[in-house]
């Protein structure tokens, strides 16, 4: 299915109004740390912190979306919305801009040749500095374009290893009774565990552990992420009560940044540590992830690849050390041995009506597990001749 041209079309969209707010925190420095290192109010006290600062207009804006379209000599595009925006001429250059440096490395290329197309764009961040985001657009529309013209998901095509996954659910709160409170909010809903996000510093942060434990009972999972708030001896001090609290990790207690440190900490505690988050999203994994594992510097990898095409490429590193990789996308989860458990923070997704679902498949969390229900639907194309009518500008 040979890419034979690359289209943009620039449309209207949905009037809002705009508005910033402010209010969802400041940063400041944990309770009893002489660290001088700063947090995140939010998970400290809620959104406490900064004043709230709030800007918003006292009318409706018009708002403009670029779709783009990879055509195809077969009866099948890829496409995505790619942008938008309060300017439909800014739009428009952007995707000038596109047409005029990405473009001309997908005309030709057969859309089934991924591996190809991605490798290409990875090496085309240095050159262009597009950044990770072309890179994950790109890959996504070309396996969405394959679910479509095989007529199923991803995961399939993938490779599945499971069907389903247990799940856990993010809790939160301003006091440990909160806390507490939304744990057993998510046990009900019957999630396998918790995370907590919490920055209270390293005693409030053990006592939590020891009041969720026992709140909650022996054998529900418990995960703490304190967003790199920690040193590395606060870090041990933290790790060795979650040990003794039987948590399954301890996510991000340094800044990915401090190798050593995690190297130290990883040595250490008997804990799993989890590391990449931050510095995976910037856009070097899978690469990059290569001497956390050879150096043993973390036993979990943040699952922060560049498209879904990275991804399995990242999954199957940590899985030749013997290690875990967590989170990513819904398919390469599935398709995939070694993440135990599913982040179910975008809550309970029950299984939509048959009438609804297609081949691409669609996410579902109920009943404490992750899968994807589908069948084998192609959805209808888009209306292209629609979109040519409506649009403000083809670029072509």
């Amino acid at each position: 299915m040979q890419i034979k041209a690359i289209h943009f079309y620039i449309l209207p969209g949905e009037p809002i109004v705009r508005a910033v707010d402010g209010g969802n925190g400041g940063m400041e420095q944990p309770p009893q740390s002489w660290t001088g290192m700063f947090t995140h109010s939010h998970g400290l006290r809620g959104g406490l912190g900064n004043p709230s600062v709030l800007y918003r207009d006292d009318k409706p804006s018009p708002t403009f979306r670029s779709v783009l379209r990879v055509v195809t000599d077969g009866e099948l595009s890829a496409y995505t919305d790619f942008e938008t925006g309060f300017h439909a001429d800014d739009l428009v250059w952007k995707a000038r801009q596109f047409m005029a440096t990405i473009a001309p490395m997908l005309i030709g290329i057969d859309a089934f040749d991924r591996e190809h197309i991605w490798q290409k764009l990875w090496y085309a961040q240095r050159f262009f500095y597009t950044g990770r985001g072309m890179v994950d657009t790109i890959d996504t529309m070309l396996w969405d374009l394959f679910s479509r013209h095989a007529r199923l998901p991803i995961y399939k095509l993938l490779g599945a290893c499971r069907e389903s996954i247990p799940a856990y659910g993010n809790i939160g709160g301003t006091t440990i009774d909160e806390y507490i409170a939304d744990a057993l909010r998510v046990k009900e809903l019957g999630y396998v565990g918790a995370k907590d996000h919490s920055y209270r510093g390293v005693k409030g942060n053990i006592q939590l552990a020891k009041e969720l434990r026992a709140a909650t009972g022996d054998e529900f999972f418990l995960m703490h992420d304190p967003v790199e708030c920690y040193d590395y001896d606060e870090a041990v001090t933290v790790g060795l009560a979650l040990q003794k609290y039987n948590y399954k990790w301890m996510e991000e207690p340094l800044q990915d940044f401090d190798f050593l440190g995690l190297k130290r900490l990883s040595d250490r505690l008997d804990l799993p540590i989890m590391a990449m988050e931050w510095i995976g999203s910037l856009g070097g994994q899978p690469f990059n992830a290569s001497a956390f594992m050879a150096q043993q510097a973390c036993d979990i990898l943040r699952q922060r690849a560049v498209g879904i095409t990275g991804q399995i490429k990242l999954a199957h590193l940590a899985e030749s050390f013997g290690a875990l990789v967590h989170g990513g996308n819904h398919h390469v989860i599935l398709a995939i041995r070694n993440d135990p458990v599913f982040e179910a923070y975008m809550g309970i997704k029950p299984r939509p009506p048959e009438s609804q679902l297609d081949c691409r498949g669609t996410l579902v969390v109920e009943n404490g597990a992750m899968s994807i229900a589908y069948n084998d639907r192609r959805p209808a194309e888009p209306d292209w001749d629609d979109y040519k009518r409506t649009a403000l500008e083809v670029v072509v």
